[in-house]
């Protein structure tokens, strides 16, 4: 989706989610949705979805009762200053240093980057000797969206970069790539439907990509009837990441002063007019269990949008309530 520069214009456990579903590459046609609105999931579609949900839900019910969740990907702790007290700009990242790259139409086949002061004064202090179980986190980089209505592409180049195994700071594609893959420009935004098309195109052949891997398209709900999706939300980001080793893409409003919860991306400060905005989840710290202590961390494109470049967290309630008051769609 776009930014409001562009509005208008706009898984036994070890093969669950491998399994899920078959690898589906056939074009699909380009939706043309009002601007921040998506279409429905067709019954296969809906049908693919429900067989990778349930093969997630299979894949944390066995980590809880084999305690397998507690091995850690990566050990590192975060900076734990409350996110209300002037941490809201944290800025994570395994390396301890931040680097941030943009696409240059100069070298089409390396990414040119710069470090900002704004990087700097928002970077939390790592401590990288250290693990905090249960978590898991992948190594990816940001990248800054070279067009208001980019977040779609700048989220596929992030994942598509992990995917391929890029060395840091290089493309395998570059966003205007990705946006013809997306339909962004035609568009005017990225649907979830559309990021889906472009992530198989972008991943598709990769070496970090899994055997049988197939995007898929969810509508996030309450799929064991206990009253809550967070549960669901958690069950899907811990699967892609930790069993899967993908990262995934969440459509959310960044900020929206008119939000019923008030929850927003801890890297939007401010309040925006947005129709949606991509993001790149890459890690999780703790289960999901109904209070702010589980994180979501993730890749943001948006430092000329009004939000900000680099690697953030923002905890999996938030992002539950802006999936809710959002479209409720992800691409996993």
């Amino acid at each position: 989706m776009g930014s409001r520069r562009f509005i208008l214009a706009a898984l036994a456990a070890g093969m669950f989610l491998t399994a899920a579903a078959g690898p589906s590459f056939a074009k699909k046609p380009d939706p043309a949705p009002a601007p921040g609105e998506e279409q429905p999931l067709t019954p296969q579609e809906q049908g693919s979805s429900d067989r990778k949900m349930a093969a997630a839900e299979r894949y944390v019910a066995s980590m809880e009762s084999s305690g397998g969740d507690l091995v850690s990907l990566a050990c590192f702790v975060p900076n734990s200053t409350d996110p209300g007290e002037g941490a809201s700009l944290e800025a994570v990242t395994a390396e301890v240093s931040i680097t941030e790259w943009t696409d240059s139409e100069l070298e089409p086949t390396f990414a040119e980057g710069a470090r900002t002061g704004a990087e700097d004064a928002s970077a939390a202090t790592i401590v990288a000797n250290a693990c905090q179980p249960p978590q898991g986190f992948l190594a990816v980089e940001a990248r800054d969206q070279i067009f208001g209505h980019y977040c779609g592409p700048a989220v596929g180049q992030v994942i598509a970069n992990y995917s391929w195994a890029m060395p840091a700071g290089r493309n395998v594609y570059l966003q205007r790539r990705i946006a013809e893959w997306m339909s962004t420009d035609v568009l005017g935004q990225t649907t979830a439907f559309t990021m889906e098309r472009g992530l198989e195109t972008a991943t598709l052949g990769s070496p970090r990509r899994p055997q049988n891997w197939d995007w898929i398209v969810t509508v996030l709900g309450d799929f064991d009837g206990d009253g809550w999706m967070g549960d669901q939300l958690d069950a899907i980001v811990r699967t892609n990441i930790s069993h899967s080793r993908m990262p995934l893409a969440i459509p959310v409003k960044p900020h929206d002063d008119n939000s019923p919860s008030g929850a927003h991306l801890f890297s939007w400060p401010n309040a925006v007019n947005s129709i949606g905005h991509w993001v790149a989840i890459y890690g999780w710290i703790h289960v999901h269990d109904g209070t702010d202590l589980a994180r979501m961390y993730y890749t943001d494109s948006s430092r000329d949008e009004g939000g900000a470049t680099g690697k953030f967290w923002t905890p999996t309630r938030w992002f539950t309530l802006l999936m809710i008051e959002h479209t409720r769609r992800l691409v996993w």
